[in-house]
């Protein structure tokens, strides 16, 4: 019985991880389109690597970062402007596969993104890591964009929604364990 007690709580565990890292991935997603940089930034571990190959702002080029403080300039722009909901990262087909020693996980998903006048899409890969301080990070990301398109001409229907709104004060309402 002890045995199957314990395959019950490694499972019941991995489930949990599993969710902690979905609210981290959504946590990423959400900080992009409110505007806190730090908190994007703070998705990522210290020692982290992240690859944008094909990266439609640097005019296609693949860029390639080591650490937080390289990491950190790429989403400074994020966080300038006041706070509120300016974007649109949508992701599907999110996958999440825990390690059983529970230190990691590898994460897939497609994304669009919307801005006022174009669309784009691709995928993110990466794996993230289990911090110290409980909260799932990542370690290495790809964020690959495959396609995209940008209108010459569009009309402005609606701006961008301030925080006022918001009963979390915009930030993301972040699964915690209890």
């Amino acid at each position: 019985m002890s045995n199957e007690l314990e395959a019950l709580q490694l499972r019941v565990a991995r489930l949990e991880a599993k969710e902690a890292v979905q609210s981290a991935f959504n946590r990423y997603l959400y900080c992009l389109d409110t505007g806190f940089g730090d908190d994007i930034v703070d998705c990522y571990t210290e020692d982290a690597i992240l690859d944008v190959p094909n990266f439609p702002e640097a005019g296609g080029q693949d860029l390639h970062f080591e650490g937080r403080a390289e990491i950190e300039p790429l989403y400074a722009p994020y966080g300038k402007g006041p706070k509120g909901i300016r974007g649109g990262h949508h992701s599907a087909n999110l996958a999440i596969n825990v390690a059983h020693d529970l230190a990691t996980a590898d994460v897939t998903a497609y994304f669009m993104t919307s801005t006022p006048n174009g669309v784009q899409g691709g995928r993110y890969e990466g794996t993230m890591r289990n911090c110290p301080d409980g909260q799932w990070r990542w370690h290495t990301l790809a964020i690959t964009s495959a396609w995209g398109w940008r209108a010459k001409e569009f009309e402005t229907v609606s701006e961008p929604v301030g925080l006022e709104y918001s009963p979390f004060g915009g930030r993301h309402a972040a699964y915690t364990t209890p």
